[in-house]
C-alpha cells in the first residue's frame, strides 16, 4: 500500500472526546472517527487489524474443530420468549415490528439459534460432540456509551456454541475452548486472565471470563502468577487466618466528636489512621437490619454480603431504621444495647486490637475498643487488597484492572431443556443435549492490544495483526536514486509475501517517521543519506534497535527479525 494513496489521517493532538488511552490513539493514529456517542466510522487502517484479528480467530476455531456458521441477525419475540430472555435482556436489546406487526429483537447472542440448528443436525449420540461458531456484528442500547469501541452501541462478536452428550464431555470441551482462547490470546500479544464469573442473563453451570490486564479497564480482579487462579474482585475468596483477641475488655472511653460522620474528619480530629477505625454500616436486607462491620480503609462487598444472606436486593438502612436500633445516623457502633439488629463483622477485625467506633450516641465516638466489648457474628465482608493471599495456593495476590475479551459458559441444558433439543444415547434411550457458549469481543480485543502495546510515541503493534509489517519511508522524494530503490524494495518484499506500507508522500521526513512511530508498524526501512554506502538504516518499533545494512540484504534481514517479533 502506498502511504500517498491510503485513507490515513493522523493527528498530532489528543483528541477532547475521549475517555481512555486506547481511545486516544486510536482516534490519533487514522483508526476510527467518532459518529455520535457509541457509533464510530471503521477507517481502513482499523478494518485491516480486525482482519488479521479474524483471521487468527478463525484458525483458533478450527484447532476446537468448530464449523462456521451465519445465524440471521433479527430474532423472533416467540423465540426468545421461549428461553426466557424477551425479558431477561431488559433495555439493552434493541426491539422492532415488522410490515406484518410481527415482534423481533436485534439478536444480543444466538444461544436459541444454535440450539435450534443443533436440534436439526444432531440425531444420536454418533454425532457429538457437535460445535459451531459464527462473526457478526451486534447492536445494544447502552444507556452510557464509554471507553470508545469498547462499550459501543455497534460492535463485531464471535460466538460458539458446543453439544455434548453428558457433562463430562461438556467440561472436556470446554477445558479444550479455554486453552484455545489463551492460546489465541496469546499470539495477538494480549496478557489475560481468566477469572470466575457471573454467568447474568446467560445462566448455567458456570463460567469465566478472558480478562485484558491494562492500566484502564472496566473491572478490577486479582490473580495469582504460581497457581493462575484468578476472579473478579467482588468474588474473590479471603481465607479466616486472623485470631481473636479477647484479652482486653472495657477499656474502652467516650471521645467527643462533633461533626465528624466520616472517617476523613476522624482521621484528622484523632491523629490516627484510617486502619484504626472499624466502619459500621447498617443494611435493610429483606425487611430486616444488618449492621456490618469493617476496618475503616475496607468497603462492605456487598455482593459478598448478598452472597451470605442469600438475596437478590441489598440497600442502605434509613435515618429513622437507624434510630429504631438505639443508633444515631454517622456516630453507629456495636457496643451498648441495640435492638432488634444482626451484627456481622469481617473476618480482619479478629486481629485488631484497640479500635475506635461509634458510640450510638450524637457527636460521640468510643476509643480503645476490642472484640471482648461486643458480640458479632464473623464472615467475609470485603474486597480483596494486594496484601492478601490466594485462596487456593496461599500465594501472593495481584490486584489489576481488566476488560472482558471473553466469555465461555457451561451452560448445561439451559436452553436445551426449553427448546426440548435431544439425541440418542447408546442405549437407544433419548437424552437432552448439554450445551456450552463461547464469546470474544473484536473490537474489545483490538483496544487490549493497544491499550498493551503503546509507549509515549505511539503503539507498537504486535506482527500478529500489524496490517502492515514493514514501513518503507523515503527521505527526500526529490532524489530519484532514493525513489527508485525504495520502489524496488517495496516491489520485491511485497512479492516476497511481506505486507509493506510504502512512504511516498512529498512531506517532510520527520512528519514520516512520526507516522511511523504513532501507526506501530513493526520495522521501517529508511531509504536516505546512507544509501552512497548502498545502504539503509532499518529500525525496530518495540525495541528501537537500529541497524544498517546493504540493499540487496534487506529482505533475509528484515525476514529474520519478522520471526522474533
Amino acid at each position: 500500500m502506498r502511504f500517498s494513496k491510503f485513507l490515513l489521517k493522523t493527528q498530532k493532538e489528543q483528541p477532547a472526546d475521549v475517555d481512555s488511552t486506547a481511545m486516544s490513539y486510536m482516534v490519533r493514529s487514522g483508526m476510527i472517527k467518532k459518529q455520535s456517542a457509541g457509533l464510530f466510522h471503521y477507517m481502513p487502517y482499523f478494518n485491516m487489524i480486525m482482519r488479521r484479528v479474524e483471521y487468527n480467530l478463525r484458525r483458533a476455531m478450527e484447532e476446537a474443530d468448530c464449523n462456521e456458521v451465519k445465524f440471521p441477525l433479527l430474532v423472533s419475540k416467540e423465540i426468545l420468549d421461549k428461553s426466557g430472555r424477551w425479558t431477561a435482556f431488559g433495555k439493552e436489546m434493541f426491539k422492532l415490528f415488522d410490515r406484518n406487526n410481527a415482534e423481533y429483537a436485534i439478536s444480543p447472542t444466538n444461544e436459541e439459534y444454535a440450539t435450534l440448528i443443533a436440534g436439526s443436525y444432531i440425531r444420536s449420540y454418533n454425532d457429538l460432540p457437535f460445535s459451531i461458531y459464527q462473526i457478526q456484528k451486534k447492536y445494544r442500547d447502552e444507556i452510557r456509551p464509554r471507553d470508545g469501541v469498547v462499550r459501543a452501541r455497534e460492535f463485531t462478536m464471535k460466538d460458539a456454541y458446543s453439544f455434548h452428550a453428558d457433562v463430562p464431555d461438556l467440561e472436556r470441551y470446554y477445558k479444550i475452548m479455554g486453552d484455545v482462547y489463551t492460546k489465541f490470546f496469546t499470539k495477538l500479544g494480549i496478557k489475560t486472565v481468566p477469572v470466575i464469573a457471573d454467568g447474568g442473563a446467560m445462566g448455567g453451570l458456570y463460567c469465566h471470563e478472558y480478562m485484558a490486564i491494562g492500566d484502564e479497564g472496566e473491572a478490577e480482579i486479582a490473580f495469582c502468577d504460581h497457581c493462575h487462579y484468578g476472579a473478579n474482585l467482588e468474588t474473590v475468596e479471603i481465607k479466616d487466618t486472623y485470631k481473636e483477641d479477647m484479652r482486653f475488655k472495657g477499656r474502652y472511653k467516650e471521645v467527643i466528636t462533633p461533626d465528624t460522620k466520616r472517617i476523613v474528619d476522624l482521621v484528622k480530629m484523632l491523629q490516627r489512621e484510617p486502619k484504626d477505625f472499624v466502619k459500621s454500616m447498617v443494611y435493610n436486607i429483606g425487611g430486616k437490619l444488618y449492621m456490618i462491620l469493617v476496618r475503616g480503609d475496607r468497603e462492605v462487598n456487598e455482593t459478598k454480603l448478598a452472597k451470605l444472606l442469600k438475596c437478590s436486593e441489598i440497600e442502605l438502612a434509613t435515618e429513622k431504621e437507624i434510630k429504631s436500633i438505639g443508633s444515631v445516623m454517622g456516630y453507629v457502633g456495636p457496643l451498648g444495647d441495640l435492638k432488634n439488629v444482626r451484627v456481622i463483622a469481617d473476618y480482619e477485625i479478629k486481629a485488631m486490637t484497640n479500635f475506635i467506633v461509634g458510640a450510638n450516641k450524637q457527636n460521640v465516638h468510643y476509643i480503645d475498643v476490642n472484640n471482648a466489648d461486643f458480640k458479632c457474628e464473623w464472615a467475609d465482608l470485603r474486597f480483596a487488597t494486594d496484601e492478601d493471599v490466594c485462596p487456593v495456593c496461599g500465594g501472593k495476590l495481584k490486584i489489576a484492572k481488566g476488560n472482558e475479551l471473553g466469555h465461555i459458559f457451561a451452560l448445561g441444558t439451559r436452553y436445551t431443556d426449553k427448546f426440548k433439543t435431544t439425541y440418542v444415547d447408546s442405549t437407544g434411550e433419548e437424552q437432552i443435549l448439554q450445551m456450552g457458549c463461547y464469546g470474544i469481543g473484536l473490537e474489545r480485543t483490538v483496544a487490549s492490544i493497544i491499550d498493551q502495546h503503546h509507549d509515549e510515541k505511539g503503539l507498537c503493534l504486535p506482527a500478529s495483526v500489524a496490517p502492515f509489517l514493514v514501513d518503507v519511508i523515503i527521505i527526500d522524494n526529490k532524489k530519484q536514486n532514493q525513489v527508485d530503490v525504495a520502489e524496488k524494495l517495496y516491489v520485491t518484499l511485497e512479492d516476497k509475501g511481506i505486507p509493506v506500507l510504502l512512504d511516498d508522500r512529498d512531506v517532510r521526513a520527520g512528519a514520516k517517521f512520526n507516522d511511523f512511530e504513532l501507526i506501530g508498524v513493526p520495522i521501517r526501512v529508511t531509504v536516505g543519506r546512507s544509501l552512497e554506502n548502498g545502504e539503509v538504516e532499518i529500525e525496530v518499533r518495540k525495541t528501537g534497535e537500529k541497524l544498517t545494512t546493504k540493499v540487496d540484504d534487506v529482505y533475509k534481514v528484515v525476514n529474520k527479525l519478522a520471526k522474533s517479533l
